[in-house]
């Protein structure tokens, strides 16, 4: 008779819950952004993407993954591509960021835990002595051994539960898109630091002649003077010349310093493993396949993809917070049997089936205020999203502008190398045949090592102009994977 009324009430809790859970999950889902909502006010195309040429022929081929993308874009450099594996494996941001995945899948597995209903299982014994001192003294012993089953469920009414699950769930996504990010970024900084490492140490090698041309200058100048033929102002200009020379290799070295140390730090060594004096700019591809819809680009980039899985974990916090405004319903059963016991009371059976309704009363303004505070961040996380959207759109165009422009500088510095190095040769023949002194032909010099320095700052400058391209883009550059580029080295 027990046992029917026990099947019977079970059968009322279980109905009773599936209709409730049905219920929660049509009926109280949290509402999330639609991606064209939170797009809806950015422009509808890149003013600046006009100025790159783009290639629609290989737009239809398996695009390359970021890592693979930067590759093809300098793939002749395999210094550069050896950078990019040590980083890859021993960069200790990246480190953190994959220990931040596994936290967020660890929180992730909790939340899924909660839905389910808890076991728990006991074992015990018990043993008991007693004297009575009465007319005659007794002593009694008794002793119980017993094993036990707790199961207690938490039945998600309002699904409190549910979206405290898919909020980390969407933490959990966001953590996989941070460390995307971070191995961009990553990349990105390497061949920055490493452009500019090629470039000061081209120039400081300039520099340093350009000093010793400078001093015969100042020189030849002192001699002149002497014997009357310039004006001791001469000097004063040649001195200045020498020291603004010094004070360029002074800076150099800083640049340099810091450079190296940056990327020393990020690839996680003592020592760089490639000797830098043997390096010459690298070549990269011509051709680019960027798209020309915003909606689509930016929210590619996995910076983008992280701030909305932050607002979609906080849509179900808000969710969450109101759930908890709500009834909760508990339901246990616990089940025990006595193995032995010296009462004969061996093999007994105990049972309880037990659900109770809880609601908070005295502190809902705690959770009210709650409530309230998690629509606040939500509202923030929203406004977050739209600047960085933007951001990413100003970005873009920045980036994309900044390419051609220095495309265009580089080409400048190309002519203008041409007609030093043609003026060059012509004042080194009339300095061979008498018809000029060493002072000219000193400043000669340091002019045409000049001009050397302003097509490597152009070259390498138009190299990392690419790189923040690279880098806005979300490292989609619309590069196939099986594509084998065709390479110009702007000289």
């Amino acid at each position: 008779m027990a046992q029917s009324i026990l099947c019977k009430t079970l059968l009322k809790y279980f109905a009773l819950c599936l209709s409730l859970i049905g219920w929660v999950f049509f009926g109280c889902a949290a509402n999330l952004p639609k991606e064209s909502e939170i797009t809806q006010t950015l422009p509808q195309s890149f003013q600046n993407t006009s100025l790159i040429s783009v290639d629609t022929q290989s737009q239809a081929m398996p695009k390359a993954t970021p890592t693979e993308q930067i590759k093809i874009l300098f793939c002749n450099d395999s210094t550069l591509e050896n950078l990019f594996e040590i980083a890859l494996s021993q960069n200790l941001d990246l480190q953190i960021m994959n220990a931040r995945i596994l936290q967020a899948k660890a929180q992730l597995k909790s939340a899924w835990g909660e839905l389910f209903p808890s076991v728990d299982g006991s074992l015990g014994a018990n043993e008991s002595h007693t004297r009575t001192n009465t007319s005659k003294v007794q002593k009694t012993q008794s002793y119980t051994s017993q094993m036990g089953v707790i199961l207690s469920w938490e039945v998600d009414l309002f699904g409190r539960l549910q979206h405290s699950k898919n909020a980390r769930a969407s933490l959990y996504e966001k953590s996989l898109q941070d460390l995307e990010n971070a191995k961009i970024t990553l990349l990105a900084d390497i061949a920055s630091f490493y452009f500019t490492l090629l470039e000061s140490s081209s120039n400081l090698s300039l520099t340093q002649e350009n000093i010793v041309h400078y001093q015969n200058a100042l020189e030849w100048t002192r001699l002149k003077v002497e014997n009357g033929l310039l004006d001791s102002t001469e000097l004063f200009e040649k001195q200045d010349m020498l020291t603004n020379e010094q004070n360029t290799l002074e800076s150099l070295k800083s640049i340099f310093e810091e450079n190296k140390n940056a990327l020393l730090v990020l690839l996680d060594l003592p020592h760089l493993p490639f000797v830098i004096e043997s390096k010459t700019p690298p070549k990269f591809t011509d051709q680019l396949h960027l798209d020309s819809m915003p909606a689509e680009v930016l929210l590619a980039r996995p910076d983008i993809k992280a701030a909305l899985f932050s607002l979609y974990a906080q849509s179900y916090l808000k969710a969450n917070a109101k759930a908890s405004l709500f009834p909760i319903l508990s339901i246990s059963a616990n089940l025990n049997e006595i193995l032995d016991s010296n009462t004969q009371a061996s093999g007994n059976l105990a049972w309880q089936f037990a659900s109770s309704l809880t609601a908070p009363i005295l502190n809902r303004t705690q959770l009210t205020q709650n409530y309230f505070l998690q629509d606040a961040i939500l509202k923030e996380s929203y406004a977050t999203l739209q600047k960085s959207l933007k951001n990413a759109f100003a970005e873009i165009e920045n980036t994309s502008f900044n390419f051609k422009s220095t495309d265009l500088q580089l080409q400048n510095s190309q002519k203008r190398m041409e007609n030093a190095q043609n003026y060059f040769e012509f004042s080194s023949n009339r300095y061979f045949v008498g018809l000029i002194d060493g002072l000219e032909h000193a400043l000669n010099t340091a002019s045409f090592n000049n001009s050397k320095k302003s097509l490597n700052s152009a070259k390498f400058e138009n190299l990392k102009a690419l790189v923040l391209l690279y880098k806005a883009f979300g490292g989609d550059l619309n590069l196939a994977a099986s594509q084998q580029p065709d390479l110009m080295n702007k000289e």
